[in-house]
């Protein structure tokens, strides 16, 4: 009986954490002691307690992990790490494409071959990107330059 006791104890020490899984564990750990202590208690004097302290034990242990697994669900967790993702994907989406600013728009010449006339309307804009340069590489962008040909009405 001490054998047994020891080993309840270090199976209520082994599961006793903070997660659903370890939850689980412990209750059903929980289950099999209460039923194993029924079953020693409620034995008929004429049969022997182990026996029955087994059955209501492994009875009693089943039960509860039944019972656990729906109470204590993954669903909650998975639904609240969701969320977090999410919202981690949209700070890193507005940290890498923060909206640009416009600075400073003019008609210059530009290289005839590829613009008519030879003028083009010039947009310089304030961005701040990094961008990725390889698997260990990052630079930083802080200027674009829009370069757009002229119509002819223009």
């Amino acid at each position: 009986m001490k054998l047994q006791g020891l080993l309840l104890g270090l199976c209520f020490f082994i599961s006793a954490c903070a997660t659903n899984q370890k939850s689980r564990l412990a209750a059903t750990s929980v289950g099999i002691g209460v039923g194993a202590v029924i079953g020693a208690a409620t034995a008929p004097s004429d049969e022997r307690p182990e026996l029955h302290a087994l059955y209501w034990g492994g009875i009693l242990g089943v039960v509860t992990a039944v019972a656990a697994n729906y109470y204590f669900n993954d669903e909650k967790d998975l639904e609240v790490m969701r969320l977090e993702n999410e919202k981690l994907k949209a700070e890193l989406d507005l940290f890498q494409n923060r909206p640009s600013t416009l600075l400073k728009e003019e008609i210059r010449s530009a290289d005839k071959k590829y613009f008519h006339g030879g003028k083009a309307r010039i947009k310089l804009y304030e961005i701040d990107q990094w961008v990725p340069d390889g698997p260990n590489k990052r630079y930083h962008r802080d200027r674009m330059m829009e370069i757009l040909p002229l119509e002819k009405s223009e």
